[in-house]
């Protein structure tokens, strides 16, 4: 009766011991997640304001864009009004005059031309209508490509918090197995602590499994 007393006594001891070194193990790993969700969190913000300069850079260069094309529509205006004030212009007896007018012609329809030659050149001339349009794209998909990023890293966030609570949870049930010496409340802890570990190596060494995709989708 003693013996199997004292063997009892042994493997409650030994199951306390265990309960002692599981605690203090997912106790670290709680800070490990409690780091990475503060790290996560930190680089999910820098990445907003960053989606937010590009938002505004696309704005800014799509404005841009509106205006030179508001300026094309004026240049061609203004050449369509000097080819028909041109036509209209009665004819002149003097020739140095008559050379005069058509030189002033000439070199104002030149300027308005030139303008819109640069406007519409390709993308890899400055302020051309096709660089602005690349600009504002390029921004745009910058700033969409950023809130992908950002959504991703909120999903990790939100895995890490889950992976903390978890682990957290685990160690106040084995604390409480362990101080109260009830052996049934140290089986949850085992479980619920277990768990949060599966779920921390699963988002840390294999982010792309259908698990830790479900649960970042969740």
């Amino acid at each position: 009766m003693a013996s199997s007393s004292g063997l009892e006594h042994n493997k409650l001891t030994k199951f306390f011991f265990i309960i002692s070194i599981f605690i203090t193990g997912i106790s670290v790993l709680a800070v490990y997640s409690t780091i990475m969700t503060t790290e996560y969190s930190i680089k999910k913000d820098d990445i907003q304001a960053e989606s937010i300069t590009h938002l505004v850079k696309s704005s800014d260069w799509w404005n841009d864009y509106q205006a030179h094309k508001l300026r094309e529509k004026i240049f061609q205006i203004q050449i369509d009004n000097l080819n028909n004030t041109r036509n209209q212009l009665p004819p002149t007896a003097s020739t140095s005059e008559s050379h005069r007018q058509q030189g002033i012609y000439i070199q104002t329809l030149s300027k308005y031309q030139s303008y819109l030659s640069k406007l519409h050149a390709d993308k890899s001339v400055t302020d051309s209508l096709a660089n602005l349009a690349y600009k504002a794209q390029t921004e745009q998909k910058l700033y969409e490509q950023s809130q992908i990023t950002s959504s991703q890293y909120s999903k990790f966030v939100e895995a890490y918090d889950l992976v903390t609570v978890l682990l957290v949870i685990g160690v106040g049930l084995g604390g409480i197995s362990e101080i109260a010496k009830n052996k049934l409340l140290g089986y949850p802890s085992f479980f619920v602590g277990g768990f949060g570990i599966a779920v921390l190596l699963l988002i840390s060494f294999m982010p792309d499994t259908l698990l830790v995709h479900h649960i970042l989708s969740s």
